[in-house]
């Protein structure tokens, strides 16, 4: 059967991000889903059949037949995976949180320069809507403040990372995407609620330059919530970016206004951005160095919650 053309891709573990990847490559324009990996063999009898890759138990068997292979296995596993991926040159996407440390993250990133390969990471966030209008509006403006909110009800699957690293990732990855580096303190406070890892933390970044960023990361809320709000001299934001909507008060009008968000699936953007990416049409939206600086953060979160 032909398998089409395209930058021939494959998947590495078919789990519940893992299918998400897969069903949207099997009909993005530019890809070509060949492999996936799966070694659990009722997790991939449960993939439809109507994909028609050739089915992997050991992720090494596809590399003689893909460009590319996207990571979504569990978090622990990325390191030593991706190392195998890039050292057989083969351009990787790792889903989030990366390696979940700075450090073997800045090996993956020399390994992938040291192969002439693209690293890739999936922030999925940098594809949101509503923060893309956000960054647009705040561009040039003195920011004053910033106040990020990640809180989600106690998730059925038990993830192998804290709430830090499971959540707060994204908030802190955005965060360099809006201010300088130059960060003078953190205070932060965790609890443990329902694991033995920190469900819920707080974390207060002040900036050099004076800026105060306030970040709520919890798995135990009653309810889902994902906003950022941003204060600049003249006026305040919010984007709201789970329900991709996008606020903003003049502060000399009592009313605030609801601005127009583009619509658009944030998982097939990222995709889209790393077909490209590996074709030279684009950079990645997030290369390795910028998750080597996400992940920086969340540590010095994780010391100052200690």
């Amino acid at each position: 059967m032909s398998r089409g053309r395209g930058l021939k891709i494959g998947v590495i573990g078919a789990g519940s991000m893992g299918k998400n990847h897969i069903r949207l490559l099997s009909t993005l324009p530019g890809a070509n889903l060949v492999a996936i990996a799966e070694p659990n063999e009722e997790q991939a009898k449960s993939l439809p059949e109507v994909y028609h890759p050739i089915i992997c138990k050991d992720y090494k068997e596809a590399f003689p037949l893909v460009d590319a292979l996207i990571i979504a296995t569990p978090a622990q596993t990325h390191f030593d995976i991706a190392r195998e991926c890039l050292t057989a040159t083969k351009h990787v996407l790792i889903e989030k949180p990366f390696t979940g440390a700075s450090g073997p993250a800045r090996n993956l990133v020399s390994l992938a320069k040291e192969k002439g390969v693209l690293l890739a990471v999936g922030m999925i966030e940098r594809f949101n809507p509503a923060l893309q209008r956000l960054l647009k509006e705040i561009k040039g403006e003195k920011i004053i403040g910033i106040d990020i909110k990640r809180l989600s009800p106690f998730p059925e699957r038990i993830a192998d990372a804290d709430v830090i690293f499971d959540m707060m990732l994204h908030d802190l990855d955005l965060l360099t995407l809006i201010l300088p580096p130059e960060i003078e303190s953190i205070r932060a406070k965790g609890e443990k609620i329902r694991t033995k890892l920190f469900d819920r933390v707080v974390a207060t970044l002040t900036y050099k330059t004076g800026v105060i960023c306030r970040i709520e990361a919890s798995r135990v809320f009653s309810e889902k919530t994902r906003k950022i709000a941003v204060t600049v001299e003249k006026y305040f934001i919010e984007a709201d970016l789970l329900n991709k909507t996008f606020y903003i008060r003049d502060f000399s009008t009592p009313t605030p206004s609801t601005l127009p968000v583009k619509k658009a699936d944030q998982l097939t953007e990222e995709l889209k951005n790393f077909v490209l990416s590996i074709k030279g049409k684009t950079s990645p939206a997030t290369s390795g160095e910028d998750a080597v600086k996400a992940l920086i953060l969340a540590e010095e979160v994780t010391k100052a919650c200690l």
